[in-house]
């Protein structure tokens, strides 16, 4: 994705000081939306875990070159990867790059990288399923979620902290 002479890449998080910098600010951010999400203390807690992984949108000045902690991430998406299916934790984009199509991009970066990567286990496959909760509410998110094939499969009652209802999809990695 392109425009003006920026260009914007996915990266996988890998605790480089620019990325535990980029992680504070944009989490910082997230828990300020209603219903927030996790600290960043949590988040680098789960990231404690061999199978969760976080990945995040940078916006720079072409040439590409290597993230820098001056990037902004412009979006995050945090899953947890098990041996045959993934649970997608949270995505997140920035107030002010929402309906810039980053939530599409990132969705498309994470189906692939699902789909090509075998995961920390040995002789481990690329994953069959994604899957996912979101706020009843949140229909932004779910027009997303569906624009990519995900089906509703069970409503998870009062799930949120507030009481809202979840909508729980799933969609196989590959067609």
């Amino acid at each position: 994705m392109s425009d003006s002479g920026r260009s914007v890449t996915f990266e996988i998080y890998r605790k480089t000081p620019a990325q535990v910098a980029g992680l504070r600010e944009i989490s910082g951010l997230w828990r300020k939306e209603p219903g927030g999400f996790w600290s960043f203390d949590q988040v680098i807690e789960a990231l404690q875990r061999p199978s969760v992984r976080l990945f995040y949108l940078v916006s720079r000045v072409a040439p590409v070159a290597p993230a820098a902690s001056q990037d902004p991430w412009q979006a995050a998406v945090l899953i947890d990867v098990g041996p045959y299916s993934a649970d997608l934790l949270y995505i997140y984009v920035r107030p002010e790059m929402r309906r810039a199509g980053l939530g599409r991009v990132m969705m498309e970066h994470l189906f692939d990288w699902l789909a090509r990567n075998p995961g920390d286990q040995p002789g481990g496959a690329p994953k069959e399923e994604l899957f996912l909760e979101v706020r009843l509410s949140n229909q932004p998110a779910i027009a997303l979620y569906e624009s990519f094939g995900m089906t509703r499969v069970s409503v998870r009652k009062g799930y949120y902290s507030d009481g809202e209802d979840a909508l729980v999809f799933k969609r196989k990695v590959k067609f």
